[in-house]
């Protein structure tokens, strides 16, 4: 046995940085922005039908939603590895940088959807495992490959990406009632202007990768800008739909309220963005996205459950 084998030093470097190289197949943040959204519905959800989730099965939930997640996500990798290659934002991955192999990969792939869809079966119920699948199917298979063809692969990655709140309330309730399909309507629309943004600033790498995102397709930036606006207005609309169910006038408004201002303080950083379409200002968008979203969650929580 070599003396680098026996060092404990350098065998526990070696396996952190194997560990930390497979968790970057999940794309963490994106896996753990899932899994909030899918637990404050379910949550929302638990409330509204006046029922109380147990811990195992809140556990087997969550812990189903990010092995489907991370699958997802990993398998999105897998079939991007070329195109990943190309641009440099994801030239680091671990199948472009030859860190994993692609049999490495696709064994990751079907070790996490195969626990994923045990969990949320076994712990949770069938729905919410039917409604997993689907969402792995959506974003892997029908998204994934959009994006080498045509710009409205935004619109169904963005299906993709709200689904976990329907898993979310079949989880907790069996049935997805009106506060939840609201909140679905908001994280939807939410994603364009988000993902505006991000396309403008990184439209020279997407063409470079091949991808046929809105800022490549039409690189003036006019029909991003517009549908950042106009996804923003609908976002408005959308927000305030849990007035409908929320218990007394007090709350109303003060949720209407509440959801009215980040509805126009994001409208604003998407009006500016049609107004001067450059990467400071797409910047100043991206920011407000990820403002507007935790801070419309909490405001939803607070409305609802107190």
């Amino acid at each position: 046995m070599s003396a680098m084998s026996t060092n404990p030093e350098i065998t526990t470097a070696k396996e952190t940085t194997r560990l930390q190289t497979y968790v970057a197949l999940t794309k963490l943040r994106i896996s753990v922005m899932v899994l909030i959204t899918f637990a404050v519905a379910a949550v929302l959800a638990a409330h509204a039908a006046g029922e109380a989730m147990g811990i195992g099965t809140m556990f087997g939930a969550l812990v189903g939603m990010l092995m489907i997640a991370s699958s997802g996500n990993a398998m999105n990798m897998y079939l991007e590895r070329y195109t990943d290659f190309l641009m440099p934002r994801t030239a680091s991955r671990p199948l472009p940088s030859q860190r994993l192999s692609s049999t490495e990969v696709a064994m990751f792939v079907a070790v996490t959807f195969g626990v994923g869809v045990a969990f949320l079966y076994g712990m949770v119920n069938w729905q919410t495992a039917v409604c997993g699948i689907a969402n792995w199917v959506l974003y892997v298979a029908i998204y994934t490959p959009l994006k080498l063809r045509t710009p409205l692969n935004t619109e169904i990655g963005a299906i993709a990406g709200a689904m976990p709140i329907i898993m979310g309330s079949l989880a907790a309730t069996e049935t997805v009632g009106l506060v939840c399909w609201a909140f679905f309507g908001v994280l939807v629309l939410w994603q364009f202007p988000h993902f505006m943004a991000i396309a403008w600033m990184y439209r020279d790498q997407y063409r470079q990768g091949g991808l046929k995102m809105i800022t490549v397709t039409e690189p003036t930036g006019r029909v991003a800008g517009l549908k950042s606006v106009v996804t923003a207005v609908m976002l408005i609309l959308v927000s305030l739909l849990p007035i409908l169910s929320l218990r007394t006038p007090i709350h109303a408004w003060v949720f209407a309220l509440a959801s009215l201002f980040l509805g126009v303080y994001y409208l604003r950083a998407a009006w500016a963005f049609r107004l001067d379409r450059n990467d400071q200002v797409a910047r100043k968008l991206l920011r407000a996205s990820l403002l507007y979203l935790p801070a419309y969650m909490l405001v939803l929580i607070l409305a609802c459950l107190t």
